[in-house]
């Protein structure tokens, strides 16, 4: 049956009529259709175009068009060398060519078992996923060769007998009456070693693969996000690299002096924690408090970096002010407009005492602390180099959140790093403290 395209749609004239397909039955009324996987004798040359009896496949289609013009050469065997003699790098060994690129794929997929193998069994002892017993061995193994660490140069042995010791058992099986012929043994090894395609152990390897392309695509988007901190396009660039600089020159006095087995000893104890299943939903809100005090500690490091002589030759003080705020459970915000008649003022003076209620003047809307302008006692100026900072490390016995507010109950006492939920009917209040450097000049 055809159906006629409607009238808004132009065909062209080199176009072709596509006959519908008959009508197929509901999925739960059918056989499922097995998949086929192309064998090895499979002609390579037969997968850059599509197969005329398939369905029409349109990744498959492009893929096809993209590659039908390049060159077909077999793959090389040992070094190849440029014709001026130079020897090629191995990422450019081969052409570009979609069969070399398919045959690799298959021999790769057969044969990266042993590479998931010993992921997974990394992953086991790391992340203490079959149980205590299990990594606890690990890490008395661990200790044990932090303690002597030239054991180390035996661990290629140990490796080496683990081996011969496994194949020897799967060849001479204890509990099997018949004994296995040198070719059943071989065979054997030999089908564990690279399973044949289509097998579970053949679609393990490769549902291996996709999961480890999707993981490094997920470890490069993070680090990504933070090594541009090393491309001078952000403050902490500076910050870093002088912290590296001060690393190095400190370090190197002190590296005879440093004991290793301690240090290496209190690392991998320090990874076997961090791990742990109990330890790990508790991560990120260490991180989450934790991160904005390390950014301010660098941000200290480039702000003292950007002092001038005058400032460093005179005497160094800091004015603080705080920002306070009401919410408002009628309308769920933060507003200065929130605040009551006998409530605090929405920016009133720190307890350094540089500042008093009258020095403080609202010159806008007061939405934001650059709309206030200050009065300092004679002699004293605010430090050109640097703004008002938000002030994470100003003393409190508990932590601030990310923008650096306490917060407290409708009395203004209580103060907490997050508000309870309670709190948001009862009343509730906030403040948070800004910070910025002065310096007294006889002028």
């Amino acid at each position: 049956m055809s159906v006629e395209p409607p009238a808004y749609v132009e065909i062209p004239p080199y176009a072709s009529l596509i006959r519908s397909r008959p009508i197929s039955p509901p999925l739960g009324s059918r056989p499922p259709t097995p998949i086929k996987i192309p064998s090895q004798s499979t002609p390579l040359e037969s997968l850059n175009t599509p197969s005329a009896n398939g369905r029409f496949n349109v990744p498959s289609m492009l893929l096809s068009q993209a590659l039908s013009s390049l060159p077909s050469p077999l793959p090389s065997q040992g070094q190849v060398r440029r014709p001026d003699g130079q020897q090629v790098l191995a990422s450019a060994r081969d052409p570009l060519s979609l069969p070399i690129m398919t045959a690799n794929f298959r021999r790769f997929i057969g044969k990266c078992g042993p590479v998931f193998w010993l992921q997974d069994r990394v992953e086991e002892v790391v992340m203490w996923r079959k149980g205590t017993a299990y990594t606890g061995a690990w890490i008395a193994a661990y200790v044990f060769l932090c303690y002597y660490p030239r054991l180390m140069l035996l661990l290629p042995q140990f490796v080496l007998l683990h081996i011969l010791f496994t194949n020897y058992r799967i060849k001479h099986p204890e509990n099997e009456k018949t004994v296995s012929t040198p070719s059943t043994a071989a065979a054997d090894m030999s089908s564990s070693a690279q399973p044949p395609e289509g097998t579970p152990d053949w679609f393990a390897n490769l549902q291996a693969i996709q999961n480890l392309m999707g993981i490094f695509c997920d470890v490069y988007d993070f680090l990504v996000t933070q090594l541009e901190h090393l491309t001078w396009t952000t403050p902490l660039t500076q910050a870093i690299f002088l912290l590296t600089l001060f690393s190095i020159l400190t370090l190197l006095p002190l590296l005879p002096l440093i004991p290793l087995r301690p240090l290496f000893l209190t690392l991998g104890l320090t990874l076997f924690t961090l791990t742990h299943p109990s330890i790990q939903p508790l991560l990120p809100t260490f991180a989450r408090l934790l991160t904005p005090h390390i950014k301010r500690r660098l941000q200290r490091i480039i702000d003292n970096d950007r002092l001038r002589k005058q400032h460093w030759a005179a005497r160094l003080s800091r004015v603080s002010v705080w920002e306070n705020q009401r919410w408002s459970a009628a309308t769920g915000t933060w507003s200065y407009s929130h605040l009551r008649s006998g409530d605090r003022k929405a920016w009133t003076p720190g307890e350094e005492a540089w500042l008093s209620d009258d020095s403080i003047r609202v010159a806008g809307s007061e939405k934001t602390i650059s709309d206030l302008s200050f009065t300092l006692p004679p002699g004293w100026k605010f430090v050109e180099t640097e703004g008002w900072i938000v002030d994470l490390l100003e003393g409190w016995q508990i932590l601030t959140d990310q923008e650096g507010w306490i917060y407290t109950n409708d009395s203004w006492v209580d103060p907490q790093p997050m508000p309870p939920e309670e709190w948001r009917v009862s009343g509730m209040t906030r403040r948070r403290k800004w910070a910025h450097r002065i310096y007294y000049t006889s002028s």
